[in-house]
């Protein structure tokens, strides 16, 4: 019997009932497995045993067993996962990246820029034309109203990101605070969460902070494993500082990984080459060789946890622990980003340091390792290069937005100072300000920003898409809070 043939690798479309009735009519052997009864009996069309079934019954078995490899046969560029089918049922303008895109340097497509352009125009008319002269704030509302319409409708962008727009252009109008604001959706201390994040998402999209450890390290050139420790630390620290820890943690420790396993490998080889021209058990040097390396990576491990709880001790949005206590009503009303920071960052420097002297004392005092060396750190960089370019503008702006966000939250006691919304108590004649500025809307509103400006890596695309973020978002971490 014919053996059958080898799966492609694209699903082959099915042949026509023309092509299958001739295939049928020439004499031909059965496959055993096709048909139970009469598995070996010649099948023509005139004379001779037939086997039972039309002509479609016999074809439709022969594509069931097709069928059943599809997941072979699937093509590399079809959606792999049930929730890009969904992403794109829910918003297939934004993900049709192979379509043409001539507007805002090639991010979007004629029917978003009218979107877009509709409904900013809206937007304005309503804030300059006032059209209820009773109420002027709901001119206000009826504009932010009809932009987030017109923006679900044309989706500009990702419709989850749409639905972020009343929580930052609300307190900026006056309407409302931020806190009344993010109570639709969950409370400010989760809407705090979610704005940090998405730019801590951007910061790993684009490998930031490990082209940023390897430059500083080439830059620093000396190799030596106090040095390395004291690097990856610091690295880890500052970075928390802006990012939530969690996030530092698991963005630093692959790269670490990668340069700590590139000098173990490099420590094998070369023991492996003294072995061939000694008479030395290969072993024994080769055990010799990778325990440096090993003590080492135990110190980097510990380094970067060490560090990036430090760091995150500095700044109210640094860790989860920070936020849940900023959510308390009380600590809420006296205390401010930049308040926590006078108060947290000496602490977070001296635990830093304090951390760093323990682990160069139990894992780097007395240690050589020689198999690190300045090659692997270019060889490092080099892989990097190849694998997402020189530094691109992509970069620098998510760095800059980075910047943008914190120094928001820094200066939100000046900023209320400026926003704050002033009202007069008609019986006692004593006025007070609302302060309308929150944390959760000086978060989202530079995050917000990483979905309209346009990536130069990735034509078509924002510097943040929202498959990314479904991807390697923690919503767990907004129960967590919660809990």
């Amino acid at each position: 019997s014919p053996s059958p043939a080898p799966p492609s690798p694209l699903p082959r479309r099915p042949p026509s009932t023309r092509r299958l009735s001739a295939r049928w009519r020439q004499p031909r052997q059965m496959p055993a497995d096709m048909d139970g009864d009469q598995s070996n009996m010649s099948v023509g069309t005139n004379g001779g045993p037939q086997r039972q079934g039309t002509i479609l019954d016999r074809a439709g078995t022969h594509l069931q067993r097709a069928g059943s490899n599809l997941g072979l046969q699937r093509a590399s560029t079809l959606p792999t996962e049930d929730r890009e089918l969904r992403h794109a049922a829910t918003m297939p303008i934004t993900h049709d990246v192979e379509s043409i895109r001539p507007c805002c340097c090639g991010l979007w497509k004629l029917q978003q820029m009218v979107g877009f352009i509709l409904a900013t125009g809206l937007l304005l008319i309503m804030c300059i034309v006032r059209p209820m002269k009773a109420y002027p704030y709901a001119n206000d509302m009826l504009g932010i109203t009809l932009l987030c319409g017109i923006f679900w409708v044309f989706e500009v962008v990702p419709i989850y990101i749409t639905s972020l727009a009343p929580v930052i252009l609300m307190p900026l109008f006056g309407i409302t605070s931020s806190e009344i604001a993010a109570q639709a959706y969950w409370n400010m201390i989760q809407m705090l969460v979610i704005g940090t994040y998405l730019v801590d998402i951007a910061l790993e999209e684009v490998h930031l902070p490990r082209r940023a450890a390897l430059k500083l390290l080439l830059t620093v050139g000396v190799v030596q494993p106090g040095v390395l420790l004291f690097m990856f630390m610091i690295l880890c620290w500052a970075l928390s500082m802006f990012c939530n820890n969690i996030a530092v943690t698991l963005m630093v420790t692959p790269f670490a990984i990668e340069i700590l396993n590139a000098a173990e490998e490099q420590a094998r080889d070369e023991a492996a080459a003294a072995c061939e021209t000694t008479d030395s058990d290969e072993d024994v040097v080769m055990d010799a060789s990778t325990k440096e390396v090993q003590r080492f990576s135990s110190g980097v491990m510990l380094g970067i946890a060490y560090a990036s709880t430090c760091g995150g001790l500095a700044t109210l949005t640094g860790t989860v622990v920070n936020e849940v206590l900023y959510g308390v009503g009380e600590v809420t009303s006296q205390v401010t980003f930049a308040k926590w920071f006078e108060y947290a960052f000496p602490t977070s420097l001296v635990s830093v340091v304090i951390a760093y002297l323990i682990l160069w004392l139990r894992y780097c005092r007395g240690l050589q390792l020689r198999h690190l060396t300045r090659e692997v750190l270019e060889t490092e960089y080099e892989e990097l290069v190849k694998e997402i370019g020189p530094f691109s503008r992509d970069e620098l702006f998510v760095g800059l937005i980075q910047i943008v966000q914190f120094v928001l939250l820094f200066l939100r006691p000046e900023l209320d100072k400026w926003m704050g919304k002033t009202f007069t108590n008609p019986a006692t004649g004593k006025s007070f300000t609302e302060k309308l500025l929150g944390d959760p809307t000086l978060a989202c509103l530079p995050a917000s920003l990483l979905f309209f400006i346009p990536s130069t890596v990735r034509p078509g695309q924002a510097l943040l898409t929202w498959p990314a973020v479904h991807e390697k978002f923690d919503f767990g971490l907004l129960l967590l809070i919660g809990g």
